[in-house]
């Protein structure tokens, strides 16, 4: 067998098709394993996660499981979060327009959802007037990576939902302590995948891989790029589910204060009233504050804007969390500062944005990637799992579940 990309799913896949007893090689273009799982602890001196940071669905995600057992600080995330219009704190009746306009929408997306309707929010969420930016981004851009005109109410329903967990020491850290049982040929970086004769050829920087089977665990951003070329091309299913099962985009901008600067305490969360939106693309960031005592705020870019500040550049993406947070609170901003980062996913090559999510008209595309092709290509990865489907924990469990119909396959 050969795996290709030794993130979460690849690793799941990897270890379970080893334990019982196949030959597998597992290949990363990376000099690490864990994709965009990643912790940092050089520039803020503090565990950084430069990717994910959300332990999501604590009560059935394995990695909440193996990080208590295994003497990592895991713990329930607060919820605490504080609301700024404008520079101030916001009142009673601005809170109270805020909260009527996202339950308007909440409530005509989970409906629209719950009948089926593979549509856009755009297409069902009535005028939210004032609050429409705000509510776009966060029920849009932070959670889903895209926009409100971008994702389908459909596929969304289908996602897992429950309490999230943060680990203290970095999820980056937890995942590569886990994952260090698997051995991975690093910096190897996949080109072509070759499936026509009874195995797979994959050429790669560094020669032909011939085997069995191969599992492809790269991100759908990769796929649609063509990164990876199919010899034959795949089947038009399978290219159409690419083109309709895209990459949002969520980027950081991480800044580390001196003390609680916004004064919503460790993990709390801070929002502000977006008054900007362009072409229905909500300009602004939410953040998770001081996570995990640290001083580090996660200010959190999602959607097209996120892209859009990707291809400006960091400065810009740094300049205009800046300048927000200037307008909210004033020079102290800067004199707080000690030190920033901001992360790019979207025009990273080896991922091409952040997590998948089916675009309208294509709730059917995540039943389409999980086909096997001619029983000697399989897809894996965050964009395939059942219902866990953005997150670590569902891309290790469509990695466990591909080594199933793996070894189904080779038995048969």
């Amino acid at each position: 067998m050969v795996v290709i990309g030794a993130g979460a799913a690849g690793i799941a896949t990897a270890r379970d098709l080893r334990r019982a007893g196949l030959t597998v090689t597992l290949i990363d273009a990376l000099d690490r394993v864990g994709g965009r799982v990643v912790t940092d602890t050089s520039i803020f001196g503090q565990p950084y996660d430069v990717g994910a940071h959300w332990l999501h669905t604590q009560d059935n995600n394995p990695f909440v499981t193996y990080g208590r057992a295994n003497d990592f600080d895991v713990y329930l995330a607060p919820s605490a979060e504080v609301m700024y219009v404008g520079d101030r704190r916001a009142s009673a009746e601005d809170s109270a327009a805020y909260d009527a306009a996202y339950d308007k929408a909440m409530q005509a997306i989970l409906s629209a959802g719950a009948n089926g309707h593979d549509v856009s929010p755009a297409d069902v969420v009535p005028d939210l007037g004032e609050w429409e930016p705000t509510v776009n981004f966060l029920i849009g851009g932070y959670e889903m990576a895209k926009d409100f005109d971008s994702f389908s109410v459909a596929d969304w329903y289908t996602g897992a939902g429950g309490s999230d967990a943060y680990c203290r020491e970095g999820f980056g850290t937890l995942f590569a302590h886990s994952a260090r049982d698997v051995a991975a040929d690093l910096g190897v970086t996949a080109r072509t995948i070759r499936y026509a004769g009874q195995g797979v050829d994959v050429e790669t920087d560094s020669g032909t891989i011939s085997a069995r089977a191969a599992i492809c665990t790269v991100s759908m951003g990769v796929l649609k790029a063509g990164h990876i070329r199919f010899d034959p091309p795949l089947p038009d299913a399978k290219q159409a589910a690419i083109e309709q099962l895209t990459m949002g985009h969520y980027n950081h901008v991480a800044l580390q204060f001196r003390d609680n600067f916004f004064g919503v305490g460790e993990d709390g969360y801070f929002n502000y009233k977006i008054e900007k939106s362009v072409d229905g693309d909500p300009q602004g960031f939410a953040a998770l504050v001081d996570a995990s005592g640290t001083g580090i705020t996660y200010c959190d870019l999602g959607g097209d804007f996120a892209r859009q500040m990707a291809l400006a550049g960091k400065p810009a993406a740094l300049d205009f969390v800046i300048n927000e947070l200037k307008g909210i609170f004033g020079s102290k901003v800067e004199t707080a500062l000690i030190a920033h980062d901001v992360t790019d996913w979207s025009t990273d090559p080896l991922f091409e944005g952040g997590y998948a999510s089916a675009e309208p008209g294509g709730a059917d595309s995540r039943d389409a990637m999980r086909a096997s092709v001619a029983d000697r290509l399989w897809f894996a990865g965050e964009a395939m799992a059942h219902g866990y489907w953005a997150t670590v924990a569902g891309a290790h469990m469509s990695g466990q579940q591909t080594a199933r119909e793996v070894k189904a396959v080779l038995a048969g």
